[in-house]
């Protein structure tokens, strides 16, 4: 059982490729992903986000095959994502968007 929202929405690694280890943990006012990617270069990857979702894909010559792909629920910034990719581990910072619990909607 989940315990939490973030739980809910950052189980959803996908798993489509050989590579293991993968995880996404909450720090603070971040959500830090990582993903193992043993000998691969930072030129064979590509990243993008929408507010749903961000997918990490692998560069084969002409084709992307989709390495992993992480529910974000709209709790991420996607426009101050950022990543790095040192010793086989690809680390991708989500900054988490401010989200309130309870909005009261005024009635016109």
């Amino acid at each position: 059982m989940h315990n939490s929202l973030f739980d809910i929405i950052f189980n959803d690694l996908h798993d489509s490729s050989a590579f293991k280890s993968d995880s996404v943990k909450s720090f603070g006012d971040i959500y830090k992903a990582t993903v193992v990617v043993p000998g691969v270069k930072k030129d064979q990857i590509s990243i993008s986000a929408t507010s749903d979702y961000l997918k990490i894909f692998l560069k084969e010559k002409e084709d992307k095959k989709l390495l992993k792909k992480i529910s974000l629920g709209g709790l991420v910034d996607i426009k101050s994502i950022s990543s790095k990719l040192e010793d086989g581990i690809l680390e991708v910072v989500l900054p988490k968007n401010e989200v309130s619990e309870s909005v009261e909607i005024k009635i016109k």
